[in-house]
Parts: C-alpha cells; sequence; structure tokens
C-alpha cells in the first residue's frame, strides 16, 4: 500500500487544522521577535519603516571619487563601482541559467513531467507571439522569453526576506538602471529587425522628404511628423523604464509599512500575494511591450511598399499593379 504524498496529505487537512497551524506559526514568530527585542514598536515611527534606495548602493569602488554630485532630485556618482543591484542581478543570472542547464540536461523524444511542463508554455509562449505579430516574430522567443523570465524573478525578488533590508542584497528591477539596461536592449533589437526587414527604407518613417513632390507645405508637414515620430521612439525607452521601476520601488515600500504597522506576520500574506500578482505582471507586460516594438517595426512604412508587390520585377507586372 502506497503512502500518500505530501501535497494529497496537505490538502486533505482541515480548515481548522490550517488556521491552527499558521496560528501557531505567528504565534512562534512573534514569541521570537519579543525575546530576541526585535518586536516593532507601536505605533511604529518613521525610523521603523525601511524605505528601499531608489538605486543600487556602491558596495565596490573600481575607480573615480566616493563624494556624489546633487542634481536636483537625481543624484549623481562620481565613481565607476559594483553596486549592490549588480550583485543581485548577476545572482538571479546565475540562477536562471543553472536551471536552464537543469531543465535542458535530460531532453528526449519521450519527456518527462518537467520537459513536458516546459514544452507546454514554450509552446504557448510560441502561440501568443504568432497571434500577435505573425510567424516572423517567433524568431524573437529567445529575446521575449529572456526578458520575462530575468524581469519576472527579480520582481519577485522584492518579497524575498533580507532583500532590500540589508546593503548586500537589492532587486535588480527596484534599480532603475538595471530597467533602463533592459530597455536600451529592448530598442537595439528592434530597431535592428526594423532595419534588417526594411532595409533604409525603414528610416523613411522620421526623414521622409517624398511629401515634397506634393509641394513645400506637404513636405513640411511630414517632416514634422517624422521628428514627432523619433521623438516618440526615444519616449519608449523612458516609458519602459519608468513603469517597470516605480511599480517594483512601490511595491517594496508598500510590504516595508505593511510589516511596520502589522504585528502579526500573517497578515501581511494578502499583500505579498498582490506583490506576486503585479511582478508577474509587470514583467510580462515589459516583454510584450518589446514584442509590440518589433512588430511595429517590422510593419513600418518602408516595408510595406517593399511587400506590397513582392513577385512584381517585370514591366507589365509593375504596370498591371499600379492599375490594380
Amino acid at each position: 500500500m502506497t503512502r500518500p504524498s505530501l501535497a494529497n496529505r496537505l490538502f486533505a487537512l482541515t480548515a481548522r487544522q490550517i488556521i491552527g497551524g499558521i496560528a501557531l506559526l505567528n504565534g512562534i514568530v512573534v514569541f521570537g521577535a519579543a525575546i530576541t527585542g526585535n518586536l516593532p514598536t507601536w505605533p511604529p515611527g518613521q525610523k521603523d519603516i525601511h524605505i528601499a534606495d531608489q538605486t543600487g548602493t556602491p558596495i565596490f569602488t573600481i575607480a573615480g571619487r566616493d563624494e556624489i554630485s546633487s542634481g536636483g532630485p537625481i543624484t549623481i556618482w562620481n565613481d565607476i563601482s559594483i553596486s549592490n543591484s549588480i550583485v543581485t542581478a548577476w545572482i538571479v543570472i546565475a540562477v536562471l541559467v543553472v536551471f536552464a542547464i537543469v531543465t535542458t540536461a535530460r531532453l528526449g523524444e519521450h519527456p518527462g513531467r518537467l520537459q513536458g511542463f516546459f514544452e507546454l508554455i514554450v509552446q504557448g509562449l510560441a502561440d501568443f507571439m504568432s497571434e500577435a505579430g505573425g510567424p516572423r516574430v517567433v524568431r524573437y522567443l529567445p529575446l521575449f522569453g529572456s526578458l520575462f523570465l530575468f524581469a519576472l524573478a527579480s520582481n519577485w525578488l522584492s518579497i524575498v526576506p533580507l532583500v532590500g533590508q540589508i546593503e548586500l542584497l537589492h532587486s535588480p528591477t527596484a534599480d532603475y538602471h538595471t530597467n533602463l539596461a533592459m530597455a536600451l536592449t529592448g530598442f537595439v533589437w528592434y530597431q535592428a529587425a526594423g532595419i534588417r526587414q526594411n532595409g533604409a527604407g525603414y528610416f523613411t518613417r522620421w526623414f521622409n522628404f517624398t511629401g515634397f513632390r506634393e509641394g513645400v507645405l506637404v513636405g513640411a508637414v511630414m517632416i514634422l511628423v517624422g521628428i514627432i515620430e523619433l521623438f516618440s521612439e526615444l519616449f519608449r525607452i523612458l516609458t519602459l523604464t519608468l513603469r517597470l521601476w516605480g511599480n517594483i520601488w512601490g511595491g517594496e515600500i508598500v510590504l516595508a509599512v505593511v510589516a511596520a504597522l502589522l504585528l502579526i506576520p500573517s497578515l501581511s500574506l494578502p499583500f505579498i500575494g498582490l506583490e506576486l500578482f503585479i511582478g508577474f505582471i509587470q514583467a510580462f507586460v515589459f516583454a510584450f511591450l518589446v514584442l509590440l516594438y518589433i512588430i511595429l517595426a517590422l510593419e513600418s512604412h518602408g516595408g510595406e511598399e517593399h511587400a506590397a508587390h513582392p513577385e512584381v520585377s517585370h514591366p507589365v507586372q509593375l504596370e498591371a499593379a499600379h492599375a490594380a
């Protein structure tokens, strides 16, 4: 007779047993904090609420000065250093790499549970990308998946104990420098995709002088529209950076305030669940927006003109095509 698994035994617990177990764990935590002198004061003061830093803190200086220059709300560091958010980002990358190696170590034609689970996820992402932009955008699945997984792991670090609480560990996406690097990576990728697809015609979305054929006014308007489009393209970098950073950094502040106000640890579980959900949504939104920008780059004006008549090369065919 086989013994039931741990998962089955947990699901077999009654509501009274679950509530009793949670109450016992809370009592142990509160009692431990009381006897060690770590019980938070009530009502909490400003010094009792740990506010996460807006950026990473340098922990190893390579070159430059340690002094900082104040630029209003922006702090400028005058050195080249390794910050705690970089160290934590390295940890996230190492975990993802090891995870990828372990999950792909025993691939076979007859997949096991782990391989089947991840094949299902990859196939789902590929189907989603194909529906969003057609089969041609599936080639960017490694970029989409890497951005999503890195952002997701970094976002969920904000609820891990000690991350953001000690100087050595800082959630990477709670530092806008990390998000800026991810946004620049996406920016370079979708610009390269647009140039590869449309050639030199891709740049006509910003610098289009063909309107002067219809008059000076039309040409001037098209140049102005191109400049606005160029600034809008560059503004995407800022929106990608600030959207992700603001949500994760704000979530860390919310958790810090809740932890100071609620003496019973379990009362903060709904807020932790909310942060898990927000972290997932923000990681997916970031990766999806990069995918959307790739689709828009592939379907730019220059590419549409090129793809309108892909098989027309003979003069008779060209005349028939224009007549159509």
